[in-house]
């Protein structure tokens, strides 16, 4: 069974790195999406990953075009209007649902598209807040046998990672992270 796992990074570099993680891991780069709401995060994230977007990220043009200049993973990256928050930028799969919602003006923005990706309403408010914030939000479709994506995502400093613990009974979140000395 698909699940969805967010990690809210503070910074590029940190999304970066957990993006990178994901692929040399087996994460392909189309189960991956990321929503930001600054042009110069979405920039640098491209050029540090250098991974290819998606197919279907290009749904995102419809509504608020195909930003220039970036490559890689976000290369499609989609300008959208979304409800509530204003102009964001998404990548991966998504933008095609964040597409939807900005197209249903009102009906629900980006808590509605999070929830129709199964994250629950609680949750989907808290990574909307992150979005609002500046924070760089990273989805990865995940099978149940793929633990190592709670890992990863604190291992590379996820504000949220103390839900790992709950979403993920194989991980400990009372455990330092790897490399921590005790």
């Amino acid at each position: 069974m698909e699940r969805k796992v967010a990690g809210v990074f503070r910074s590029e570099q940190e999304a970066a790195q957990a993006i990178e993680r994901l692929q040399r891991n087996g994460i392909p780069s189309d189960a991956i999406s990321i929503i930001t709401k600054d042009q110069r995060d979405a920039d640098q994230l491209a050029e540090q990953t250098g991974t290819m977007a998606p197919e279907g990220v290009a749904a995102g043009a419809a509504t608020g075009g195909i930003l220039g200049g970036t490559a890689g993973l976000l290369a499609g990256l989609g300008a959208l209007a979304i409800p509530g928050i204003g102009p964001i930028l998404a990548a991966g799969p998504i933008a095609a649902v964040l597409t939807g919602a900005a197209v249903g003006a009102g009906t629900g923005g980006l808590v509605g598209g999070f929830i129709g990706l199964g994250i629950p309403e609680e949750e989907a408010r808290e990574y909307e807040s992150y979005v609002e914030e500046g924070r760089i939000l990273v989805l990865v479709d995940a099978d149940q046998e793929n633990t190592g994506i709670y890992d990863i995502f604190r291992d590379s400093d996820a504000m949220n990672a103390d839900r790992y613990g709950q979403a993920g009974p194989e991980v400990d979140a009372s455990l330092p992270p790897r490399g921590t000395n005790l």
